[in-house]
Formats: C-alpha cells, sequence, structure tokens
C-alpha cells in the first residue's frame, strides 16, 4: 500500500509518503496562512523525489481537525478531491490523536492542545499505557481557564467514571449542578497530565498552574508521518467511494462568521441584536459576486454584497467544500 497522507490543520503544512515498508519521505513547514499555496507544491515535490506518481497511490489519509479553519479546508478538500479523482479510498485522522500518539510508549495522561485562536483551544485527554493511547475526554473547545480547571478536577478521587450498569439506587436525586465539561468515558488513571501542541505553550502558565507537566517545542503540531502511520490501518478497511469521504471535524463556527453574529449581522449592527442570514447565505452573496460586480472584499478573501446590489436568487445554492 501507497498512501499519501495530508497535514494543514494547524499553521504548519505537511505531507508525508508512507509505503508497506513505513515511512518513505515527509515534508514539513511551518506557512502561517499560505496552506493553499504551498500544499500542492509540497505534494509534487514529494512524490517527485520518491519517485511515485499520484496513479501508484493507494489511498489518502488526512487530518480533519479540529483546527485552523481554512488551513482544515485546504487539506480536507485535497484528499477529497485526489481521493475522488483517482478512485481512491481516504480516511480522516483526529488532529489530537495525532499530537497524543507519539506518547503511546509512556504511562500516564496526555491532554494535547491546540491553539483556536479568539482565547480559546480544543483538547481531549488520553491515557497512555504503553503501548497505545485510549481516549478518555473526546475533542472539545474550551477557554484556558477552563480548560486547566478540568485538568485540576482530574486530582478530583470522586471524579465520575461512566454509569455503572445496573438499577439506580432509590432515595432522592442529589441536589446541585451537574459537572460542566465533556463526557469522562472510563476512569482517568492518577499522575500527572502532560499538556502538549502550540496551545499548551501559549497558555502554559494556565496549564502549569493546575498542575499539568507542558511539553517541549517539537511537540508543538501533529506530524504528517503519523496521519500516515494512523490512517493506513484505517485505509485497509475503508471501502472507498463519495460516502467513505472524510469530514471537517469543527467543533465551533468559523471566525468570520462569528465576527457577523458580534456586529448584528449588518454594519452598524448591535453586538447581541439579531443576526440575521449568515454572509454565506444572505442574497446577493456567491462566487459569481466577485469584486467590480457590486460586491466589497470581506474577511479572508470572500464577497459581500454592496447595500445597492440587486438580490440573487433566494435560497442560495448549497456551499461546496473548496480550498
Amino acid at each position: 500500500m501507497k498512501v499519501l497522507a495530508i497535514e494543514t490543520a494547524t499553521p504548519c503544512v505537511g505531507c508525508a509518503l508512507w509505503s508497506d515498508a513505513g515511512p518513505v519521505a515527509s515534508f514539513v513547514l511551518v506557512a502561517g496562512q499560505r496552506h493553499a499555496e504551498v500544499l500542492i507544491p509540497a505534494v509534487d515535490e514529494l512524490c517527485r523525489r520518491a519517485g511515485w506518481t499520484v496513479g501508484d497511490l493507494s489511498g489518502v489519509a488526512v487530518d480533519v481537525g479540529p483546527g485552523l479553519f481554512t488551513g482544515l479546508r485546504v487539506g480536507v478538500a485535497t484528499a477529497r478531491a485526489i481521493a475522488s479523482a483517482r478512485g481512491l479510498p481516504a480516511a480522516g485522522v483526529n488532529s489530537l490523536e495525532a499530537l497524543a500518539h507519539p506518547y503511546r510508549r509512556r504511562t500516564g495522561l496526555v491532554a494535547p492542545v491546540v491553539d483556536a485562536r479568539r482565547g480559546e483551544v480544543y483538547w481531549a485527554l488520553y491515557r497512555a499505557d504503553g503501548t497505545s493511547v485510549q481516549e478518555l475526554r473526546p475533542p472539545a473547545v474550551a477557554r484556558p481557564d477552563e480548560l486547566a480547571a478540568e485538568l485540576r478536577r482530574l486530582d478530583d478521587p470522586v471524579l465520575p467514571g461512566p454509569t455503572p450498569a445496573g438499577p439506580t439506587p432509590a432515595g432522592p436525586t442529589p441536589a446541585g449542578p451537574t459537572p460542566a465539561g465533556p463526557t469522562l468515558i472510563g476512569p482517568a488513571p492518577a499522575g500527572p497530565v502532560l499538556a502538549i501542541g502550540d496551545g499548551a505553550r501559549r497558555y502554559k502558565e494556565h496549564l502549569v498552574a493546575s498542575g499539568a507537566d507542558v511539553g517541549d517545542e517539537p511537540e508543538m503540531w501533529p506530524s504528517p508521518l503519523v496521519v500516515a502511520e494512523l490512517g493506513v490501518p484505517r485505509l485497509a478497511s475503508a471501502a472507498g467511494g463519495e460516502g467513505s469521504l472524510p469530514e471537517p471535524l469543527y467543533l465551533r463556527q468559523p471566525d468570520v462568521r462569528i465576527g457577523w453574529e458580534e456586529v448584528g449581522g449588518r454594519a452598524g449592527g448591535q453586538p447581541g441584536t439579531s443576526p440575521g442570514p449568515s454572509p454565506r447565505h444572505r442574497p446577493g452573496y456567491g462566487p459569481d459576486r466577485g469584486p467590480g460586480q457590486g460586491s466589497t472584499t470581506g474577511p479572508g478573501g470572500g464577497h459581500l454584497p454592496a447595500a445597492t446590489a440587486p438580490a440573487a436568487a433566494w435560497p442560495p445554492r448549497e456551499p461546496k467544500l473548496a480550498p
């Protein structure tokens, strides 16, 4: 099996080639917001140096997030396009699992933390047992102080685990609020948490104050080689076709949508007012309305309708996933 792996869910753009014998080649570049500009030339050059062509591929693995919205869409769209064009299976890999996987040989808790911008992080919790990592808390989005509080709760001896089987004991339900945060899957083992990723580095003070250890800079972003390693067994059982194509894992709305709602959905709107339709679902907005056609350029290069622009057909066409 010859696999192409793609990693664009963070500021790091990466791709890797993997064969039955193991890793073949990899490319990594901290590209900022130049994911679309860097990815395809990097894949072409990597295949050329390895003596591969796209026709040699048996499957595609891609980091599906959570991560940065624009980079995530570039990687997933590229993987889907290659898989669809060549009739190949494609498999998605969770970015937080990809961060935690290299620590499977240690024993203890691992919390991958990805910077989500806007003062938030994406995170999950895994147990490393020396051979693999097991998910204890699924991916979630939180503020750094909320994450620190969740990690601090892991030292609580009465931290709830899975609900035991059998009848519920008789008696009144205890009063008090239900603990916030993602569901804990299985009991959490004792020991300090190792927090890794660019989010852990950025908010190190919060996490250290919670009792967690913070990893070094080499663990900032997922590796495309790890995406390949995790993707290979999933590709082996994939059937291919549209139904098996990976989907991005979004844990919150894109920043442009959030900003639109914060201003009330219109110029001069007040925060907290009804935002109305998002800019991608308002009449007069679409890919066919570029600069010079009654539109203005909005955040991220999108085009927002001018106040005097005529209304387009309603409802608009379903937006397509594109880089």
